[in-house]
């Protein structure tokens, strides 16, 4: 049984090792010749012969080429089919290999897909802003029970983003909040300066959507608060523990990205007044806001 596997085995690293991606250097005018560089990074290397034909896939397209013209630097292929026009662009990173490989068993997409997102793609820096609607859903005031309170108000963010991979990037910056609480006697307004930073995950863009990213955040906080009312006003410390978001990654192009925001906040405020008296005040809210981000 061991040769047996060892067979297969080798069946299989073959298959492996059977494609190549490469990038598109140019077109031709006419749209039937493309060019390739004849060798591409760490990528196996297969020697290519004129009038040797191979098979290139991107974005769900399949083609099949002939080698016309192989210098030790660039190969231009010839696309088989004279009544369609290379579907590629340059730039475009396509999947090369032999016309009798089964494309069933190869993936190649998914070996690309992963090749971009690990060797191609750079971590990025950014700044972003955003503006945000917040509505409490409940608060609690030391010794009161826990209430349902008309209590909302905006807050705006400025932070500066850092990309570890596709997937992970970390934001931290400045948050200011102001909120109006309606009672049955008068107003008070409270107004939260925060020192905030967030970690963020995004899955794999939705190409039928934008390339739109769904991504998932978790952030804390902490900083100054300050409440005031026709007859009193109190500070002291603000703890943002923790917000939890949602979001929608919506990009504009190279350089600027949107992003629709919403979250579920737990907020902490510890006040003191003028007299000495503390107050702690436990508060949950949604938001639902914007954000915009230059990619530096």
């Amino acid at each position: 049984m061991k040769w047996i596997f060892t067979f297969y085995l080798c069946l299989y690293s073959l298959g492996a090792l059977s494609y190549e991606l490469l990038i598109v250097q140019g077109l031709s005018k006419t749209n039937q010749t493309f060019l390739t560089r004849n060798t591409f990074n760490d990528q196996i290397s297969h020697q290519v012969f004129e009038g040797q034909r191979a098979t290139f896939t991107a974005n769900n397209v399949s083609i099949i080429a002939r080698a016309i013209n192989v210098t030790q630097e660039f190969i231009q292929w010839e696309i088989i089919n004279d009544y369609t026009d290379v579907p590629f662009r340059k730039g475009d990173i396509v999947t090369k290999y032999d016309t009798k490989e089964h494309l069933w068993a190869l993936n190649p997409e998914e070996a690309k897909r992963r090749y971009m997102q690990t060797q191609l793609y750079r971590p990025r820096r950014s700044i972003e802003a955003s503006f945000s609607i917040a509505q409490a859903l409940s608060q609690s005031v030391t010794e009161t029970d826990a209430q349902n309170v008309d209590r909302g108000g905006y807050q705006v963010e400025g932070t500066f983003r850092h990309e570890f991979s596709y997937r992970w990037a970390l934001a931290y910056g400045i948050r200011y909040a102001t909120d109006i609480i309606n009672g049955p006697d008068s107003s008070i307004k409270n107004q939260q300066l925060l020192g905030i930073i967030e970690g963020r995950f995004y899955f794999d863009p939705m190409e039928n959507f934008f390339n739109a990213q769904v991504g998932l955040g978790i952030g804390f906080g902490f900083g100054q608060s300050y409440s005031t009312d026709p007859n009193q006003s109190i500070s002291g410390n603000a703890v943002l523990i923790p917000s939890s978001k949602l979001s929608l990654m919506l990009p504009i192009n190279k350089e600027y990205d949107m992003e629709i925001v919403g979250a579920f906040e737990s907020i902490r405020l510890e006040e003191t007044n003028a007299d000495g008296v503390d107050q702690t005040t436990n508060l949950t809210q949604t938001k639902i806001g914007l954000l915009f981000r230059h990619h530096l």
